[in-house]
């Protein structure tokens, strides 16, 4: 998508509409879990996150999260509505905000401690675009930091309904080039970054679990929140299941710079 197309859909209404606030809070807590499992043993203390629409429009902001005890915490997003808007809503004395593209950063090489990359990097047409924006992540990052990728899981049983469903333009989000866990540790190994860990995030039927918490909020009023959560409880035993592949949402890999050492031998 590009930037003028992002702007657009921030200057709708409601732009996080499809979002249930009780999905808000467990995504939220999903990828707070993954932060916490996947950070470094040292506390990092410049911090790049590479998408702001939760800080800018959702429930679901990871943002005071973030901030701890870094220095800096740079927030960026390629739609400068949308940036501007998180910088009203999440300020604080050690946020940076700016509007660029994640393949071309306006940042210097080797400069941040921890990027969490939460599917940003799935929103391209193209393959290309999708490894130059992983080069310039690992570029950025200092040695020893870490990258915290997700991806849309092109597994996903209703990955290519919804695909489809984006290209003609029936949803407002353009699904673009993904890839497995597999292709995803070796973009990354590609860019010379070490594959930590990797791990599967949300498993609610996508799309067709939108709609039907849009019905129940509707139709059960007061009973809602009740519904949903039990739902949403059911829903997450499916990672149990040997099926996990076809049920999750998103990918997610942590990768890590590794510091090289220079050490020369005597004349």
């Amino acid at each position: 998508m590009t930037p003028d197309q992002w702007s657009g859909i921030g200057q709708r209404r409601n732009p996080s509409w499809y979002l249930d606030p009780l999905v808000a809070s467990q995504k939220r807590e999903e990828n707070l879990n993954l932060l916490r499992g996947w950070l470094p043993k040292c506390a990092p203390k410049r911090l790049l996150k590479t998408d702001l629409f939760e800080e800018a429009y959702g429930q679901d902001s990871l943002w005071t999260d973030l901030l701890g005890e870094a220095t800096v915490v740079i927030g960026m997003d390629v739609a400068l509505p949308t940036a501007r808007n998180a910088s009203k809503r999440c300020s604080a004395g050690s946020a940076r905000f700016l509007t660029a593209d994640v393949r071309s950063l306006p940042l210097c090489s080797e400069s941040i401690d921890l990027i969490f990359s939460n599917s940003t990097l799935d929103h391209f047409g193209s393959g290309e675009d999708f490894k130059k924006a992983v080069g310039e992540l690992a570029r950025v990052l200092r040695p020893g930091g870490r990258l915290i990728i997700t991806l849309d899981n092109p597994w996903n049983l209703l990955y290519y309904p919804l695909r489809w469903a984006s290209l003609s333009r029936i949803i407002p989000f353009y699904l673009g080039f993904t890839t497995t866990s597999s292709g995803l540790a070796r973009a990354l190994t590609d860019a010379r970054l070490e594959v930590r860990d990797t791990a599967l995030l949300i498993h609610n039927p996508r799309g067709v679990s939108t709609l039907l918490f849009l019905a129940i909020r509707r139709l059960a009023r007061s009973y809602s929140d009740g519904a949903i959560r039990l739902l949403l409880r059911a829903f997450s035993q499916l990672r149990r299941l040997p099926t996990r592949n076809l049920t999750a949402c998103f990918i997610s890999a942590c990768a890590e710079k590794p510091i090289v050492s220079s050490v020369r031998g005597n004349p």
